[in-house]
């Protein structure tokens, strides 16, 4: 089941990459008229949208479940992470995105979510014997 829904939820975050694209374009001109270190931080922030979605939706085309209750219970911790940092870098695109400020808290603190979650699936695979 945790699987299909990073499978799925994955599609969806795609799908919500594709849509931002098009919410640059209608709103922003798509990025013409910006300053290069704006269009290059919109850029980036739209792209982690699509690298968050293919995480997700490969770590669902993959997932295998441990029957082992306490690899079961890290497992679900990993993808509860993954999860919740992609809803954070898509909030992250919307609230953060126009700005000439460098720092994006947001942003940052969801990339290192996501690599704790991979990090965390990682370890599981590894160490969880069958």
């Amino acid at each position: 089941m945790l699987g299909k829904i990073h499978f799925f939820f994955g599609i969806l975050v795609v799908i919500i990459f594709v849509l931002t694209g098009q919410y640059m374009d209608l709103f922003y001109n798509h990025l013409q008229d910006m300053e290069p270190m704006q269009r290059a931080l919109f850029r980036t922030g739209h792209l982690y949208i699509l690298l968050f979605g293919l995480i997700n939706a490969s770590l669902g085309a993959y997932f295998k479940r441990p029957k082992n209750g306490v690899w079961s219970k890290i497992q679900l911790t990993g993808s509860s992470i993954i999860l919740f940092s992609t809803c954070s870098i898509i909030y992250s695109f919307f609230i953060e995105l126009p700005s000439s400020d460098i720092n994006r808290p947001i942003a940052a603190y969801s990339l290192y979510a996501i690599l704790l979650g991979v990090v965390i699936h990682g370890i599981v695979h590894l160490f969880y014997k069958k």
